[in-house]
């Protein structure tokens, strides 16, 4: 039997933390710690869409989403509250569903409705092109939050994201995968660039 040579058993624990440090490095680039909100009020909250049930009732992410911007306008966060998304999952569009129950809430909240986007990179591209710099506070759960937020900087000079605890193990492997694909998508841009 043939012994490993420890040099290297060194050289792959090197390889191997270089690899971790790289990794960790990328990931806190394109994903940086979530902008928090100011004492300032913004003119603008946005609640990012999420799909309703198949028969057009509320899911629970809509209604944390929901339940959370109601708490954020009644505390004076923002002046008018933005809905987007469009029928994703689903033949409901999300942010039809959203405006709904938020009416039935609170008749007197003033409404804008995007009803376009597919994804959260279309949810900030649209609604920048609706409200174009003016200062937004973007709402969602806390496991979305920090993706949300990384995206929102190529679109908002004047933001922050709010968000409540939404945790579940599906949750997390839906978002942890969603981070990959959005850190290998922005890592490859870079690069495209750098030609």
């Amino acid at each position: 039997m043939m012994k490993q040579n420890p040099h290297n058993k060194t050289k792959r624990w090197i390889g191997l933390a270089a690899l971790i440090g790289t990794c960790v490095m990328i990931y806190r680039h394109y994903l940086p710690p979530i902008k928090k909100p100011k004492d300032t009020p913004y003119e603008y909250g946005l609640v990012l869409g999420c799909a309703a049930h198949d028969d057009g009732s509320m899911s629970n992410s809509q209604l944390g989403r929901y339940q959370f911007a109601l708490k954020e306008y009644d505390r004076g966060r923002f002046k008018t509250l933005i809905l987007s998304g469009s029928a994703v999952q689903n033949v409901y569009v999300e942010a039809e569903v959203m405006a709904k129950w938020i009416q039935e809430q609170n008749p007197n909240i003033p409404l804008l409705l995007e009803t376009q986007a597919k994804n959260t990179w279309e949810n900030l591209k649209f609604v920048q092109q609706m409200i174009k710099d003016a200062p937004i506070e973007i709402i969602t759960g806390s496991m979305h939050a920090r993706r949300a937020s990384a995206i929102a900087a190529n679109f908002f000079p004047n933001y922050c994201v709010a968000s409540y605890p939404d945790f579940t193990f599906k949750k997390l492997i839906l978002e942890a995968r969603s981070r990959l694909l959005y850190c290998f998508i922005e890592l490859k841009k870079s690069l495209q660039n750098t030609r």
